[in-house]
């Protein structure tokens, strides 16, 4: 059927223009965050609402209050589960997928790419967008848990508190251990000495 009333358009007209308001209300309380890119978890949620947004103005069954009351639960189980992420490790880990290491110090990990299912190709592609032109220039290339590469290249500190976590081979998870502290810069809570007391030593 092409056409059914005046009185049909105008209803799909007036609730999608109330769901367009009402998401744009609670976006801007919650925090556009809600809809950020952040891993895979992230984007079904997203999937659902766009499909939530749509299903309401067109669907006789569900009316804006109904249609409106599912949108914000998704929104706030999904920033209660942000929250839980943000301050334990258990969560955070349970939600999101880790982070994968699979070139370290110049060298392909190969074992690693073919349990995460990755192609050397896609690699090489990652360390050419990241202006590199040799694999051996890499020091690091991890596979973030939201689908984006990191390329770090070969340097010279002794740093790792990047790759928190993130398990070495031949040396194990990067820990505390890893964590080097740069002579001018001062610890957390510490205070950097004065010019007159610098003067003196």
């Amino acid at each position: 059927m092409f056409f059914r009333s005046w009185e049909a358009v105008l209803r799909v007209a007036l609730s999608a223009a109330a769901v367009y308001i009402l998401v744009v209300l609670a976006l801007r309380i919650i925090g556009a965050r809600a809809l950020a890119k952040m891993s895979g978890y992230d984007l079904i949620v997203s999937i659902a609402l766009g499909s939530l947004v749509a299903a309401v103005p067109l669907s006789t069954n569900i009316s804006v209050a109904d249609g409106f009351t599912a949108i914000l639960t998704f929104l706030l189980l999904q920033e209660i589960t942000r929250f839980l992420q943000a301050r334990f490790w258990v969560a955070h880990h349970i939600v999101r997928e880790r982070p994968h290491l699979v070139v370290w110090d110049g060298d392909l990990i190969e074992d690693r790419l073919k349990e995460i299912d990755t192609s050397v190709d896609e690699v090489r592609a990652a360390i050419r967008q990241a202006g590199l032109l040799s694999v051996r220039d890499a020091q690091a290339v991890v596979l973030e848990n939201d689908g984006a590469w990191s390329v770090m290249r070969r340097g010279d500190t002794t740093d790792l508190s990047a790759l928190d976590g993130i398990d070495i081979p031949g040396r194990g998870p990067v820990g505390q251990a890893d964590r080097t502290t740069s002579p001018s810069t001062p610890e957390r809570g510490q205070r950097p000495p004065s010019s007159s007391a610098a003067s003196q030593l």
